[in-house]
This record gives C-alpha cells, structure tokens and sequence, in this order.
C-alpha cells in the first residue's frame, strides 16, 4: 500500500518530468514555428519607453532631441545608455519556447504581469509582459496582449530593467548635452567672500573679469577643469523634495556656488553644503534646475576653489612664432646692451656692438626660456610707481620685436630687484601689464647677459691633412711635430713609432672642428681665474689654407662640473678673449695622442718606423 507521503512525492516527480519535456528539454530537431514574440519595429521611432511592476510601480523614460528623460516617478535627465540597451535587447530577444495554450494568467504571473514593458512609436504601441519564473528559475514566462499561448524568455534579461527609480538617472552632476557644453563662455565660483569669473572671449581664449582688474588665465588649467566639471558624478541621490529642509545640508547659507552660463544665459547652477557625517572625502550639493540635493566627491569642488592665482597665467611672454617671417630681433639690456637679428630665411647674428654669427640652438634656447619662464607669484595687481620694486630702470630687459615696419613688440620682460634677501627670488613684469610679479632668481640666471654667450660656438673647421706643424706645450716641456715631404710626422730627437703616426690624424681631426660645449667668461684676466694660464698646456697648429699659413693654438685649463675641460682658443672673428668649456672628447684625444709625445720612449724600447 502506497504512503499519502509517497504518493505526493511521486506526482511532484511526475510534474516535474512533464515539465522537462515541455520547456527545458534540448530540441535537436528545428523548434517548430510559433507566432512573433515581438514586432519588428524601428528603434530610432520610439518616443518613450514605460515600464510598470505589478500593476501599480511605474518608470517612465521620454526621447525628446535625441535626449532621453525620465518623466515619472520624477521629472529628471535620463542616463542615455540605460533605454537605449533596453531597446537593443528588445529588438534581439528571442523565446527559448512557446506553449500555444496557457491556463489561467494568475498561475504564469500575469494577473498582474510582474513587469509590463510598453514601447510608444508614432501610431502604434508594443508592450510586452514579464511573468513568474519558471520551476527551475532559469527562465521567465513570458506573452504579449492580444496574443494566445505563453513563451519563455532567459532570465539574463532582467538586468536591462530599472527595479528601483534612480537606476536610469543621469549621474551626472551637470546635465549638459555637448553642444551646451561647448557654448558655456562664462564661469562663477562663489565661495563666502570670494568670487572667480571664467570669461571667454570671442576668439575662444579665457581671461580673469572677477576679481577685477581683468587677467590672463591658464587655458590648460581651464579646459581640466571643464573635462572635470563634465565628469563629475553623483554619488548618491539624497532627496527630491523641493521642499526639503536644507539646514541639515548646509545648503540653507550654501558654502559655494557654481554657475556656467552663456552670456547672461544660465545653463547650469550648483549649490554646495558641508560634508556628511563620517564622509569627509563627500559633499552635499543641490542642482538649482532640478531642487534635489545630492553627494558629490569633494575634490573637484576643493579644486574649483583654488587661491585666483592657480586659475592665472604665469607666463611672461605669450606664445609666439619664432620663424623668420614673424621674429625679427632680439633686443637684450642685462650685463651688456646688444641685439639679435633674424634674417627672412632663419639665420641669426649679433648685430651690435659688432657683428658676429649668432648659434642658432643657443638662440632658440633662450627663446624656448623666455616663453616658458612662469612667474612663481603675483606680488602686487596693478603698480603706478615701479621704482620701489627695481623696475623704474630694470636690471634686465628682453624684448622680442615682431617683423614689419612698425616692429611691434612680442612679448618683453623686465627683472628688478630681489624679492627679499634670502627668497631666492626677483622682482619682473611684462611690458603689457601694471603688475609685478616675482620669479626665481635661477631662471633668471639661466638667460644669457652678454653677446658673447650667444654667439657660433663653432672655432673653426679645417681638414687633418691642410695642418703642417704641430708644437704641443706642458709646463716647460715642448716638442714640435713636422709633416715631411711624403706627408708623414716627423718628431725631432727620436723617430715616432708607425702607431703614433697613424693615431695624430684622429687627434687633428677632432680640434679641427672644434667648438665650445659652453661660453664660460669673457676677458683676458679671466684665464688665471680657470687655471690655463697656470697649466701651460696647449696646442698650437699651423696649417695652409688658400695659399696661407693659418695659425690656432688652444690652451687648456682645470675641469669643470660638467667633465669638460676650460679653455682658450684663437679666435678667428678676433673677439676678445673668451673661456669656454671644451668637450671633453676633443680634449681626450689630445691628452690620449699628442701629450704623450712630449715624453721620449724609454732608450732600447724600440721604434716601429
């Protein structure tokens, strides 16, 4: 005799073998035709989307523009990606099998659907509706109104539905679309006394108009702070109530204020409270258009409430064009008084006090310095007498003077006096402001106060096999090295080996281009200063060149920081006496090849002839 226990074990078995090969049962054979789940339908078409759960919960999002909206349970802008995916897995969703028959809704979970999806197009209406899962909870029941029989469809489909009414908010703390964004021109930070205005002018370059008087601002730092602004995201969603009480907030006597305008149009305003309790890293804020109140990350805001000066331009030239068809001169007023020419195709020189090859990497490299010196602070805004801070009569003065006849000025800067003893730091100005500025004294330093510091660092150039006579000179020994007439070195007392004969071309080869690493000081006296008139260590070279005896004779000093050897050298422009640092890989091949030779081989070593 069967137990009453047993009996319902073996119906349950039954039902659920019968439900297997109803719906979950793998079909090798081609599932055979039923109706259309859904009808094709345009996606672009729809006007909104409605979602109800279990008859009485509705989400409604609306496309107006191309922008989504929700428009219940709350007016709000809708995040774009949450319908839009909707849709596409609307449009791709296929049954996994279809019953023709189906008994009473209420045992499927269709009295009421437990969610009911509607699509509104022009002139026509598709809804879908979502039942109970099935027993093995792996897929959904579901059917369309008007339409017999019930399908199943793969619970994955769920996660594309907003269960709760902020899942397709736009997070965005702005809500903006892009080409609002790009229309913004005006920006208003509000934070207790102090107010920052952001205004773009009409060729898309921002400047400072609050506080006055108007400033040049960091567009880099701007545009970072636009891309920040754009990205900025709610973190949580507080309240909704336009009535809402905003003391707790710190939004009764808001902290800060941002607004983002077009001209006098407002496109956008933010209130900012205080932080929440054990939320430091937070802030409350309240969007003006919408009255909710919302948390934010604070960094952005802390960052939008920088000192005035973060959002300035610390620049003291602006950018310019360096070619020859812009640039014309460089007039520089520091330890000498000189300028700097450029002709139309790009070549440099020193025009006074004489003429002389200007060095086009060291030209540029001030050029380079000047554009990029920052000033480390704006010490006071607008000055009408200079003379307290040493610019009545600058110490230094570089102005960049553009190409045409009126030689209208590029940019200019003016030095004055240091900031102070032991800042590290000088008064400067532009020539185009009121205002003074402070600057390192080491950028300072870094720009080039005499003409000698600028001009062709190249000595000469000359081929190894046009020198006929080499004396090389330590301390009070001497040698001279003679070509014979087969071309060959010769050294007077002692033969030189093949080796050596072989190795003085590579030594010649390297001070025949020989060129200064750096200009180091100007003057006679300045050679005692660097050890080369102690040292006595030198090379002079005679050599032919257009049918006559050429003289260069190079003299040698300490080593500098830098590794390079100081240094004397003929000067075939006939300047005066200028130290320079020699590479120190001419130098080595001097040291390495030709020193040694003032030092006779030991007697009975042998020579190699």
């Amino acid at each position: 005799m069967i137990r009453k226990d047993t009996a319902w074990l073996m119906a349950i078995a039954v039902f659920a073998v019968g439900y297997l090969l109803l719906f979950e049962r793998e079909h090798t054979e081609e599932a055979p035709t039923g109706p259309v789940l859904l009808p094709a339908f345009d996606s672009g078409k729809i006007e909104s989307i409605e979602i109800t759960y279990n008859g009485t919960n509705t989400i409604r999002a609306a496309r107006s523009a191309g922008q989504w909206h929700l428009e219940h349970p709350l007016p709000y802008p809708a995040m774009p990606e949450g319908p839009n995916k909707l849709i596409s897995q609307l449009q791709a969703l296929t049954p996994l099998n279809y019953r023709q028959t189906m008994g009473a809704p209420e045992e499927f979970g269709f009295a009421p659907p437990r969610v009911a999806i509607r699509l509104e197009l022009p002139g026509q209406d598709i809804e879908l509706q979502l039942g109970d899962f099935t027993p093995l909870e792996d897929k959904l029941y579901a059917r369309t109104p008007g339409q017999p029989g019930v399908f199943t469809v793969s619970r994955q489909f769920l996660n594309f539905l907003p269960f709760t009414a902020n899942f397709w908010r736009d997070q965005h703390l702005l809500h903006l679309s892009r080409a609002n964004q790009l229309e913004v021109d005006h920006i208003q930070m509000k934070s207790g006394p102090r107010q920052l205005t952001l205004q773009q002018t009409t060729n898309e370059i921002w400047r400072i108009s609050q506080p006055p008087p108007t400033k040049r601002a960091n567009q880099t730092r701007i545009t970072k702070t636009l891309i920040n602004l754009w990205n900025w995201n709610v973190v949580e969603f507080v309240s909704d109530d336009p009535k809402v009480d905003l003391q707790p907030y710190g939004l009764q006597s808001p902290e800060a204020e941002l607004v983002l305008s077009r001209g006098t149009n407002r496109l956008a305003a933010v209130q900012f409270g205080h932080s929440p309790t054990n939320q430091p890293g937070m802030v409350y804020a309240r969007l003006l258009q919408h009255t909710n109140v919302v948390i934010v990350p604070k960094p952005w805001l802390t960052d939008l409430r920088a000192p005035i000066w973060d959002y300035s331009d610390h620049h003291l030239v602006d950018t310019f064009d360096p070619g020859g068809a812009s640039l014309q001169r460089i007039n520089i007023t520091a330890g000498d008084t000189f300028t700097l020419e450029q002709s139309t195709n790009g070549l440099w020189q020193i025009n006074s006090p004489s003429q002389l090859p200007a060095d086009e990497n060291l030209v540029f490299a001030l050029l380079g310095r000047l554009r990029n010196m920052e000033a480390v602070s704006r010490e006071r805004e607008v000055v009408g007498d200079f003379s307290a801070f040493g610019l009545a009569q600058p110490t230094a003065q570089y102005t960049l003077l553009q190409r045409g006849g009126t030689n209208a000025i590029l940019g200019q800067i003016s030095f004055g006096a240091p900031a102070g003893e032991a800042s590290g730091e000088l008064f400067a100005r532009r020539f185009d402001e009121d205002s003074v500025y402070r600057v390192r004294a080491v950028d300072h330093q870094s720009l080039p106060a005499y003409s000698y510091q600028l001009r062709q660092r190249r000595f000469w150039e000359f081929p190894a096999q046009a020198v006929t006579k080499i004396t090389l000179t330590q301390g009070e020994q001497s040698l001279e090295l003679l070509r014979n007439q087969d071309g060959e070195w010769t050294r007077t007392g002692q033969p030189l080996t093949k080796d050596q004969r072989e190795k003085i071309p590579t030594a010649l080869g390297a001070l025949g281009r020989l060129h200064a690493a750096r200009w180091t000081a100007r003057g006679a006296d300045k050679l005692a200063t660097y050890e080369i008139i102690q040292r006595k260590k030198s090379v002079t070279l005679e050599l032919q060149h257009n049918g006559q005896t050429l003289t260069r004779k190079i003299q040698f000093g300490k080593q500098s920081e830098l590794f390079n050897i100081f240094a004397f050298a003929t000067d075939p422009l006939e300047q005066e006496a200028v130290v320079f640092e020699c590479p120190l890989n001419t130098y080595n091949a001097c040291e390495i090849i030709l020193f040694p030779l003032l030092t006779p081989a030991p007697p009975n070593s042998g020579t190699d002839q």
